[in-house]
């Protein structure tokens, strides 16, 4: 019998607030992804992501990807609704939301220290 050990990661939570988000499934593309943890690509909480499933880079974005999702399982949810705690996605996704990401998404609050710091028309 053959035993396989591995590190179970649990991921990032960026919601600020856990009630009242909203999220839609979605199969992601791993082709273009770079990111690897413990040698298995990665698609980092935080990420836009566009309806084809790929990282957004522009303004065509689907909704903003509520947890980390691995190349094995490539099931996520991206979040159409919620407010997002922006210090987290920064530290781990390692970058901003850009802001017309953010335009296209007028649901979605992006929240720092408590108080609102982005938010579509603010």
């Amino acid at each position: 019998m053959e035993v396989k050990t591995f590190n179970v990661y649990r991921g990032t939570e960026i919601l600020n607030r856990p009630n009242g988000w909203e999220g839609v499934p979605i199969t992601l593309d791993f082709t273009d992804v770079e990111d690897k943890v413990d040698g298995v690509k990665i698609v980092k909480a935080g990420t836009p992501i566009t309806k084809e499933g790929k990282k957004a880079t522009d303004g065509t974005v689907e909704g903003i990807l509520l947890s980390d999702v691995f190349e094995g399982r490539p099931i996520g949810t991206v979040l159409k609704k919620g407010y997002l705690n922006k210090k987290r996605i920064n530290e781990h996704a390692g970058a901003d939301i850009p802001e017309d990401t953010l335009k296209a998404l007028p649901m979605i609050v992006v929240e720092e220290d408590g108080k609102v710091a982005y938010k579509k028309g603010v």
